[in-house]
């Protein structure tokens, strides 16, 4: 039996050929031209003067940009998902907000497209294994959509599919994308293309390993054990290349539980920073990826689901003992001893111009403040996102200059960054010094 639920949902076919993804871009550029050739022709007869940059970013041209790359997920949408957190103040707020809309949703696939990819990888007949298949995702992302099932057992799974072609058409995705990108100039030259690019193709190609996904989410089964997290069962037999089935768990996204009361969020949020810590100093392992829906709360076990393990890292016991230097340096607050450590870490480098350095020393003291000093971190007060913001054109400025420090280090940072920004969104307040004091 197949339950159809009424899903307010698009069905658009994944192109899996390379030829196929290669027309869609083209069509995409073609249609960009376009709307700018209308647009330049209206404002010609109406007397207005025509700003290519305000043409190409259009509110028009940007949703044709999103719609395209939502139908063809993959790399083209982990790019999108990535400019929308990336472009900030460089875009439109109009063309900004329909670039956020690849960051929640995205196409899936028709109920004929999804058969053929289950048939591949299950048989013909895998509708056995079912008492009942809901053919409409529970969710839709760049790499493949989730679907909520129940097996002939009445276990209830999720079932994880990846698009076709996906996996096979990194390369040229991103090389097609980042040509469009470049001709049509849909973006301000301001945003740095090439490593936005390269970090969406190294996210890609972790991502599309489910194989490994499988084993660290055996891994982090069985490291993680506080009874406050939960990770869901695997189902190996369920599982292939393509395919990742799960025991499915109810919750909500963390981000969702901001009208908690502050008590509570600050439990839950204290539980998320204790495990942080615990994967850099005791497990030696890390799932780098932030996203807000990695991780879910259930409210009637009052517990943290931990979803999604694509881009989990192992960090070196060499790493673990630079990032243990600093954590002391910083609690001790000794800030020769602090510049000394993040320049060991790659985190600072000698290519940074002064300028450059002294600005990120300033944001690293205004983010250990309560840390230095032992007081409760409140997430709201610090300014610091202002201060980026206030800093960027510097940092735009010299970006040809700096290196970056080496991947396992920026895995971890982009952890950090993640649940910062999610502790400032919750406004929680914390003592992270009871958690920190551990390794000291």
């Amino acid at each position: 039996m197949v339950k159809d639920y009424e899903i307010k949902r698009n069905y658009v076919s994944v192109p899996s050929g390379r030829f196929s993804r290669f027309m869609n871009f083209t069509v995409m550029s073609a249609g960009i031209t376009g709307n700018m050739m209308f647009s330049a022709a209206n404002n010609f007869f109406s007397g207005k003067h025509s700003n290519f940059q305000d043409l190409i970013t259009s509110e028009k041209n940007i949703d044709r940009f999103v719609r395209h790359l939502s139908k063809m997920r993959g790399a083209s949408m982990k790019v999108g998902q990535l400019l929308s957190l990336e472009a900030g103040d460089l875009l439109s707020n109009d063309a900004l907000k329909i670039l956020s809309q690849l960051r929640d949703q995205g196409y899936a696939m028709p109920t004929s497209q999804l058969r053929e990819v289950l048939k591949k990888n299950w048989g013909s007949s895998f509708m056995q294994l079912f008492k009942e298949f809901d053919p409409h995702p529970i969710a839709a992302a760049s790499i493949g959509q989730v679907h909520k099932c129940i097996l002939k057992n009445n276990e209830i799974v999720a079932i994880k599919v990846q698009y076709p072609g996906v996996k096979n058409s990194i390369d040229s995705d991103i090389k097609n994308l980042g040509f469009l990108i470049k001709s049509t100039g849909i973006l301000p030259p301001k945003i740095d293309l090439y490593s936005l690019l390269e970090i969406a193709k190294s996210q890609l190609y972790e991502e599309v390993n489910y194989e490994l996904e499988a084993k660290n989410l055996l891994k982090f089964s069985r490291l993680v054990k506080d009874e406050k997290f939960e990770i869901p069962f695997l189902y190996k037999n369920l599982c292939s290349t393509n395919i990742l089935t799960m025991e499915y768990k109810p919750g909500i996204p963390i981000n969702e539980i901001v009208n908690l009361s502050k008590h509570k969020k600050n439990q839950i949020f204290y539980k998320l920073m204790e495990l942080l810590f615990n994967e850099i100093f005791d497990f030696g392992y890390i799932q780098t990826d932030p996203n807000y829906s990695n991780f879910l709360y259930d409210d009637k076990k009052n517990k943290i689901i931990l979803l999604d393990f694509g881009a989990s890292q192992k960090i070196s016991p060499k790493v673990s003992i630079k990032f243990k230097n600093l954590l002391i340096d910083t609690w001790n607050n000794d800030h020769k001893k602090i510049k000394k450590s993040l320049f060991d870490l790659g985190i600072l480098h000698d290519t940074f111009p002064k300028k450059i350095e002294t600005i990120f020393l300033d944001f690293f003291y205004e983010v250990t403040y309560p840390i230095r000093e032992k007081k409760v971190y409140n997430f709201d007060r610090t300014d610091i996102i202002k201060k980026i913001k206030y800093n960027f054109q510097e940092f735009i400025k010299f970006q040809n200059k700096l290196q970056i420090p080496s991947s396992d280090i920026l895995f971890i940072q982009r952890k950090i960054g993640g649940l910062f920004f999610l502790g400032k969104l919750l406004k929680v307040e914390i003592d992270l010094n009871e958690i920190l004091k551990k390794y000291i």
